[in-house]
């Protein structure tokens, strides 16, 4: 691994939790930026971008059952997943950060915001609501169909066994920092434009950005456009 990215471990009760830590020694200045990865990814999912917001501090995730990180039989709520991200967040010490989450990682992230407000100095959500859903027979035969080489099959089937609604559009008041809300123009995105209608009902600062020739995936087919983007807005809270 490149040395200026070092590995780290967070214990959460009992469980090794594995994350990526790029750039520590830099300028304490530049707010860092905390990433936690959507669906079933993992922290090394960001390693390759690390370099790309250097010289800032970089902190990439994974939450249990994900990458490197222990995978129990049980114990996938939506709560103990925000356990894992409070944990993780603890053991590295930080007093303040930008978070930034994709994907299923969006809902983790704002009820981690909105119980410790101070310490986000900024967010960014990735097209997705903040909703936690009720997990899908569809989605657990489709991941295991087509990721099943990548991912572990007792996990995807406890994600789905544990999984229950919940809506955090109200935790949404609790956080005070500037918020980037970016979505994907195209058929495919997770969220729509009447749920980002309600997002800034509840954060009227936030700003949005669409990204018109993209779905889900919202870095393609601009990779170095998503980049620039989420660098001006850490650029802008820096200040």
């Amino acid at each position: 691994m490149d040395k200026v990215i070092e590995e780290g471990w967070a214990e959460n009760d009992g469980l090794r939790l594995h994350y990526l830590d790029g750039y520590k020694n830099s300028d304490p200045k530049l707010v860092p930026l905390f990433y936690l990865p959507g669906d079933l990814e993992g922290a090394e999912n960001l390693e390759s971008d690390i370099h790309l917001f250097a010289p800032r501090r970089c902190i990439s995730v994974s939450l249990r059952g994900r990458g490197r990180s222990d995978a129990p039989k049980k114990g996938y709520t939506f709560f103990d997943h925000v356990s894992d991200l409070e944990a993780i967040a603890s053991k590295i010490g930080l007093e303040s950060f930008c978070l930034m989450a994709y994907s299923i990682g969006v809902p983790y992230s704002i009820e981690f915001g909105a119980r410790h407000p101070e310490c986000l100095k900024g967010l960014i959500v990735i097209d997705y609501p903040p909703c936690y859903p009720a997990i899908s027979d569809e989605w657990v035969r489709s991941i295991l169909f087509g990721m099943a080489e990548q991912v572990k099959s007792d996990v995807v089937k406890a994600l789905q066994r544990e999984s229950k609604e919940i809506l955090l559009w109200d935790r949404l008041d609790k956080i005070r920092c500037p918020v980037l809300i970016l979505k994907g123009g195209l058929p495919g995105s997770y969220l729509e434009q009447e749920m980002v209608s309600k997002y800034l009902e509840h954060l009227p600062k936030a700003k949005v950005i669409t990204f018109e020739n993209s779905g889900h995936l919202i870095w393609e087919p601009d990779y170095y456009g998503f980049i620039k983007r989420v660098r001006d807005f850490l650029l802008q809270i820096d200040a």
